[in-house]
């Protein structure tokens, strides 16, 4: 039932919101140097990703109220991905307002993320005062099974389903480490997400495979609370699919790619997972690799005699830190690495559906591999356990 909600309140809210966009001009403004091909788009509706947002915190927020239990991971989870939704959304609006492709500044942007994955690393960390403070009782589902599936970030905290296993699987580090694993992810996983999203319904199929794929190992694992949020999630976003598709009705917008990196990598962070978040994430990781190499390449290809010989590692830094004339060569047609291989598959007849086609099979493909991997590594715990059911 919450899942059919939280699909049904996207679905449904999306027709009336798009007239609204289209009513007050809020619109995708292009990048100059974007693919040309993607010109007709310049006036399609964007900030779409208000819907899949909304509607995932309001079925949240409806079992809760139906349950009369409130879940601190789960509220801390929506709350860091709402504020990266609302810097989403300032980012559409300066847009909109500005008529341009330039928004909110890089700078605050990285600054709020970082700040908010550090807060929520703090959260973890101290979450049983904070808990107590909040509510008086923990969270934890006592009947769940204890034997840990992949590796987790020990604490001992409901935060962390296997935080008292002794299985070989489980590795114990310092909460300095679950502090600085959350600043980074945080960051890294909305730009990531807001790297990716740049062709039609392409950040929306991979986001929902991949949030289908957490909530599988949620559930196996016993970790029910985000197994479900990961459920309803997906959910709102394949309802949000069916007008993003191509050709698309709407964008989700900064809003919504920064909102649904918010959320994985909140997952991730208060999930515990580690070394599977890494092959799940690896498009988005080549993504956001493929722009870093591009800039760099540009940068250090750029023609330049320096008045005064220096070293090579001067000169590399030089190049890489200053704003020099002329012009670099390209590493890819372009960057992100998807038009890259727009471009390329483009002379060969390929339309930006086949494109994006081929992106969901290869996170299909990750994803299938993440559970073989999560699955198989389950087998062995639960082989190898001392732990007494």
């Amino acid at each position: 039932m919450p899942v059919l909600i939280s699909w049904a309140i996207c679905v449904s809210g999306l027709p009336a919101y798009i007239k609204l966009l289209k009513q007050f001009q809020i619109q995708q403004y292009l990048r100059e140097e974007g693919p040309k091909s993607h010109a007709h788009k310049a006036k399609t509706p964007t900030a779409g990703g208000v819907c899949f947002w909304l509607a995932t915190v309001l079925t949240c927020a409806g079992m809760s109220i139906w349950s009369k239990s409130f879940d601190l991971p789960i509220a801390v989870i929506l709350i860091v991905a709402s504020i990266c939704g609302f810097l989403g959304l300032a980012d559409d609006m300066a847009k909109v307002m500005q008529k341009s492709n330039k928004g909110v500044s890089e700078k605050l942007r990285l600054l709020v993320e970082t700040a908010t994955g550090f807060a929520l690393g703090l959260v973890i960390i101290f979450e049983g005062p904070v808990f107590d403070w909040l509510h008086g009782y923990h969270s934890l589902n006592k009947g769940a099974d204890l034997a840990p599936n992949y590796i987790w970030l020990p604490h001992d905290s409901s935060f962390f389903l296997a935080s008292q296993s002794t299985d070989p699987l489980m590795v114990m580090v310092p909460p300095a480490f679950i502090l600085i694993l959350s600043t980074f992810l945080i960051p890294a996983t909305t730009n990531a997400v807001n790297l990716h999203d740049g062709m039609d319904g392409l950040a929306g199929g991979t986001s929902f495979l991949v949030l289908v794929t957490m909530g599988t190992i949620f559930f196996v694992s016993g970790r029910y609370d985000l197994g479900w949020l990961c459920i309803v999630s997906a959910a709102s976003v394949f309802g949000f699919l069916l007008f993003n598709k191509y050709p698309a009705k709407v964008f989700m917008g900064d809003t919504g790619s920064l909102f649904l990196g918010g959320l994985i990598g909140a997952l991730g962070a208060v999930g515990g997972i580690v070394v599977l978040f890494v092959p799940l994430m690896l498009i988005y990781i080549v993504e956001t690799i493929s722009v870093l190499a591009q800039i760099s390449y540009f940068k250090l290809t750029k023609p330049y005699t320096p008045a005064v010989p220096i070293s090579p590692a001067k000169l590399i830094l030089t190049k890489l830190t200053t704003r020099l004339p002329g012009e670099g060569k390209r590493l890819f047609r372009m960057a992100p690495l998807h038009h890259h291989f727009e471009a390329i598959l483009a002379e060969k007849g390929m339309r930006e559906w086949q494109v994006v086609a081929f992106f969901w099979l290869a996170q299909l493909s990750l994803c299938f591999f993440v559970l073989g991997a999560f699955f198989a590594l389950r087998a062995y715990a639960l082989a190898h356990s001392t732990i007494v059911y």
